[in-house]
């Protein structure tokens, strides 16, 4: 039996259900209904709905009004008041749950974001959709995508599962599970995350990032991996714009262009300077020529020339420590050059090679493929070599410079008020005497440690004493200080 466009929506209106929000046709070309097809009105052509503040317009429909129901097809659209729009091609509503299933081209917009997939699950009363077979976010210059995904449409949230990309000018970003909030524009990652860009790749497995303020924060497993560089920490935080970031807990930075590693507890880094800082019990260790350099110190920084020398530094700060199989140092602070190797040693260094301690106001040592070349001693410069008796050989002067041939002292020179102390060794145990010399400059060659030639220059004053003759007052030169007790050792590193 077929019934008139207003007999049918009079009949409608009569069966609305007490307490109920009812759905309301508002328009049809043509409305029919015939029970033996099915217990629906079928509705054709520039068809509209409304409850409440929804209107639904479609090409066709099925409602089924005595349980407040509707299957639609064609050219859906979903509208609610300024919050929401939602496009489709089919559509089935609850109109007492207020629940709708839309499918075929799905398009959902709120405010400058847009949803679109092939199947989407939406509560009209709650504001929520979901789908679960592919859905692609278009959020400005955020594209994000992912297998799985829920919208909250009141807090503006974004929840996503199961292959999730997000797409961005700067960057791609590839997660299990991501949280994004179309307002403040914030990407929560709560699962395996990779961040690609031309500078490098972060992983976490929790963090977020802001892309309007370009500030992130990455912990749990994270870690930031360059062409040549590493850095792992309990958690980061880093901001884009001021070119700033900060590393918490467990720090380990690798340089493999430099064979370099450094550890500590707390990190910054200014990217416009290129200036790294690490403290919390830092240290560092070098390959150099296949041997281990390590440092400890309160505080690291490692200086990025920005010129066009581009030279760089690793400058250590109070309590430093170095250990080498060849040399081991304790000073103020410290510089190492990675261009030449070179290191400076400053403010009341301590160096030990072999037996002999080598002390200064300055020290600078450089370095071949052999190992050490020679080091500078600037300033109240003293060497002092503990012989196998326990006696100690002693070479003072205002500059010191030390030549090393296979990690041992092969020739010393002195500029400015040079002083020496010798003992003469005829064999094991056996003394000849003390050599006690005074000039202007001298030249000392060893081998294997022991005095060869002494040329003495400039006023030289040598005087020569037997052993048990020479005064213990004239025993020690001015400044002598005997420090093995802070000579580091390897195992202070471990």
């Amino acid at each position: 039996m077929k019934y008139t466009f207003l007999y049918s929506l009079l009949f409608f209106i009569n069966l609305t259900g007490f307490g109920q929000t009812k759905i309301e046709i508002l328009s049809a070309d043509e409305l029919t209904y015939d029970q033996r097809v099915g217990d629906y009105q079928l509705c054709k052509g520039n068809v509209q709905f409304k409850q409440g503040n929804m209107f639904m317009d479609c090409d066709s429909a099925r409602f089924y009004d005595k349980v407040n129901k509707i299957e639609a097809f064609g050219d859906i659209y979903i509208r609610q008041q300024d919050t929401l729009d939602l496009h489709g091609e089919y559509l089935e509503y609850n109109g007492d749950s207020r629940l709708a299933y839309i499918s075929k081209d799905v398009v959902l917009s709120d405010s400058k974001m847009i949803l679109t997939t092939e199947q989407l699950n939406y509560d009209m009363v709650n504001k929520i959709g979901y789908y679960s077979s592919g859905g692609h976010i278009d959020n400005g210059d955020d594209q994000l995508y992912s297998v799985r995904g829920t919208y909250f449409s009141r807090s503006k949230d974004l929840y996503f599962r199961d292959s999730v990309r997000l797409n961005n000018p700067d960057y791609t970003m590839a997660s299990d599970t991501l949280e994004y909030n179309t307002i403040s524009k914030t990407a929560t990652f709560l699962g395996p995350t990779y961040i690609y860009s031309e500078e490098n790749t972060i992983f976490c497995n929790y963090g977020w990032y802001n892309t309007k303020t370009e500030t992130s924060q990455f912990s749990q497993g994270a870690y930031i991996e360059g062409k040549s560089n590493r850095l792992v920490a309990d958690s980061m935080v880093y901001q884009r714009l001021l070119g700033f970031g900060e590393a918490f807990g467990n720090i380990h930075f690798t340089d493999t262009s430099e064979k370099m590693s450094i550890f500590g507890q707390y990190g910054s880094y200014m990217r416009l300077q290129k200036e790294t800082l690490i403290t919390g019990n830092p240290r560092a260790i070098k390959n150099i020529d296949g041997d281990s350099l390590f440092f400890k110190a309160d505080t690291f920084i490692d200086y990025a020339d920005t010129t066009k020398n581009q030279k760089r530094l690793l400058v250590a700060f109070h309590s430093v420590r170095m250990y080498k199989s060849d040399i081991q140092a304790y000073s103020d602070s410290l510089a190492y050059n990675f261009s030449d190797s070179s290191i400076g040693f400053f403010q009341e260094p301590i160096l030990w090679t072999d037996s002999n301690q080598i002390t200064g106001d300055t020290v600078i040592v450089f370095r071949n493929k052999s190992g050490i070349e020679y080091m500078d001693v600037i300033n109240k410069g003293l060497v002092i070599e503990k012989d196998q008796n326990g006696l100690f050989n002693q070479i003072s002067g205002r500059y010191i410079k030390a030549n090393f041939d296979e990690g041992r002292l092969d020739r010393i020179y002195v500029d400015g008020n040079a002083q020496s102390i010798y003992y003469a060794l005829e064999d094991s145990t056996q003394y000849s005497g003390v050599n006690e010399v005074f000039c202007g400059n001298m030249i000392i060659k060893l081998d294997s440690n022991r005095v060869r030639v002494i040329k003495f220059m400039s006023q030289p004053k040598a005087i020569f004493y037997p052993l048990e003759k020479f005064p213990e007052t004239k025993s020690k030169v001015p400044g002598f200080n005997w420090m093995n007790s802070l000579k580091p050792q390897k195992i202070d590193f471990q």
